[in-house]
């Protein structure tokens, strides 16, 4: 599983990178866009990463209100060893 992955990573980025060797635009807006993209796509995951904390006792009920779930109770004398 993890050599695909590697794999895709790795197609990824000569992708990338033949793309930009090749792009139609000259060398300085090429980079220009990209640092653009790349500073718009950090902001956006600085903007999810701030996102307001989840409090622990909500965090164990998905942030639904709590529901109580009753014991279930043993019936009298079920789990005492027998007597014959």
């Amino acid at each position: 599983m993890f050599g695909v992955l590697r794999a895709a990573i790795r197609a990824f980025a000569v992708g990338v990178a033949v793309g930009v060797l090749f792009a139609p635009r000259p060398g300085v807006q090429t980079r220009k866009m990209l640092s653009e993209r790349l500073a718009s796509a950090l902001n956006q995951l600085l903007e999810i990463a701030a996102l307001p904390p989840i409090h622990p006792e909500r965090a164990r009920t998905n942030g639904h209100a709590e529901r109580v779930t009753p014991k279930r109770v043993r019936a009298a004398g079920t789990d005492a060893p027998s007597s014959s």
